[in-house]
């Protein structure tokens, strides 16, 4: 009995103790990021519009100024390594698809391991994370770690209701059905040179219903019209010039058009295996080497991983199609359909050390089949 009460007593003085050597090193980390005064963030796509009001949370509580790039990821990462290569170190952190960093930061040799800078108990604490672990894209399993994912149990489209009847929608059944002469020229779609374009086909290479000939068909032969520009894709289908797009993600400003009225509708159609995937701009975080501003990037990485930071992930960016791989937030603005079901163990392919390589050589073939529709 003496020898229970001396152990809770011990561990009661042993907690004690770390909260507060953490609470003393997590306020001289806040009084380091403030003398440096700025973090600066690489993202891209929607995502570094989507974060502004998170990371605004961020500049008032630490009194610490936040940048955060614009434009395509492809664009972000472009500019960055120019400036590396010139000796230029202008980003502190990224926030930048897990393709962008497994195929060029992490080989550039841009990114230091993240593990190193957690420090804050609640991102620290795994039983916190889904799977009771943390999870890493690239294939060391330690520079590009996964916040959020998209939860894919279902294939997305969506079509203009005034152009397109419900009962011919409810003719889709499978995928090859797109493939059908009555939708060719009707068809809308993403092309290879934006991220999103060239992230679907590899998705699509590897899933039991497409698979490669699928997106051989799907590019060369379908009679789709593709674009680059994802606004110029929304005015087509929600004006009715092509009034199908079968292959949808990243579908936050279609559903606030849809809700606005305007006649376009999701339509899902249910997919062999349920997976989760780490996807786009929104979904990884990595720090960069030679950072101009280390204590403000620590700080930013620690508190965005953290419950409160995650938790605004979820709250302050509407529609939002993807889901943190916290257990401990709320749902929030998360859409129906990306909501995990509590208890179901997914297929992660993504956080698998080996399938970044066979991305990339299925990102080479696409590209290929892709060129080859160019001659």
């Amino acid at each position: 009995m003496v020898g229970i009460l001396f152990f809770l007593l011990f561990s009661a003085a042993y907690g004690a103790s770390a909260t507060g050597r953490f609470d003393e090193e997590w306020a001289k980390l806040i009084a380091a990021a403030k003398q440096e005064g700025t973090v600066a963030i690489a993202s891209g796509g929607a995502p570094s519009r989507q974060y502004r009001p998170v990371v605004e949370v961020f500049q008032k509580k630490f009194g610490v100024k936040v940048e955060v790039s614009t434009g395509s990821a492809t664009d972000t990462v472009n500019r960055m390594l120019a400036e590396r290569k010139g000796g230029r170190y202008t980003v502190d952190v990224a926030l930048i698809s897990s393709r962008e960093n497994n195929q060029r930061l992490v080989p550039s040799g841009s990114l230091v391991p993240l593990a190193p800078l957690l420090i804050h108990p609640e991102v620290l604490d795994t039983s916190n994370w889904y799977g009771g672990r943390h999870w890493y894209a690239d294939k060391e399993s330690r520079y590009t770690f996964i916040y959020h994912v998209s939860k894919e149990d279902r294939y997305e489209t969506w079509y203009n209701t005034d152009k397109i009847k419900e009962a011919e929608i409810a003719t889709l059944k499978k995928q090859t059905d797109f493939f059908d002469p009555r939708w060719k020229g009707k068809i809308a779609g993403q092309g290879m040179g934006d991220p999103s374009g060239i992230r679907q086909m590899i998705d699509s290479y590897f899933e039991p219903e497409r698979g490669p000939e699928w997106v051989r068909t799907y590019l060369l032969n379908a009679g789709v019209t593709f674009t680059d520009d994802r606004r110029i894709l929304e005015t087509w289908v929600v004006g009715g010039r092509f009034p199908l797009q079968a292959v949808a993600t990243g579908s936050e400003d279609l559903i606030t058009l849809a809700k606005k009225g305007l006649p376009i509708k999701q339509i899902f159609l249910p997919k062999q295996v349920g997976l989760i995937r780490a996807g786009g701009s929104g979904c990884c975080i990595s720090a960069f080497a030679n950072a101009p501003h280390p204590n403000a990037a620590k700080l930013f990485v620690n508190w965005f991983l953290s419950k409160e930071g995650q938790t605004l992930t979820h709250t302050m960016i509407p529609n939002i199609d993807r889901s943190s791989l916290r257990n401990d937030v709320p749902i929030g603005e998360v859409v129906p359909d990306q909501r995990r079901a509590p208890g179901v163990e997914y297929a992660f392919p993504d956080a698998d050390p080996k399938f970044g390589a066979r991305q990339e050589e299925a990102q080479k073939w696409i590209l290929k089949v892709w060129e080859s529709r160019q001659r």
